[in-house]
């Protein structure tokens, strides 16, 4: 009796292989899309685009605190502040020896 020959697997391995590279294209093309709104007449037949408007954004103000070292100085146009001196600390230590 003799085997049934095997189909080829080489059709069927490119079929997914294609498919697989479609799959990471689409993902990565909707990962890397631009929001909702999209560019303007981008698929639209009218000249007219409506689009929302786009809200103010607030501005964020980064304040940055340098602590300069020993003969160093501050750039032009800083406000230098002097640093606030610690709270010393106190520590009472009791210790209980013999002979005393």
């Amino acid at each position: 009796m003799a085997k049934k020959p095997r189909p080829d697997p080489g059709p069927l391995r490119i079929a997914i292989g294609l498919t697989g590279v479609a799959t990471a294209s689409a993902l990565v093309s909707a990962f890397l899309a631009p929001s909702a709104g999209g560019t303007a007449g981008a698929g639209t037949t009218t000249t007219e685009t409506t689009l929302a408007p786009v809200p103010a954004q607030a501005v964020q103000h980064i304040t940055r605190y340098v602590q300069l070292a020993p003969g160093q100085t501050a750039p032009p146009q800083a406000v230098v502040q002097q640093a606030p001196a610690p709270k010393p600390r106190v520590v009472i230590v009791t210790t209980k020896q013999s002979g005393r």
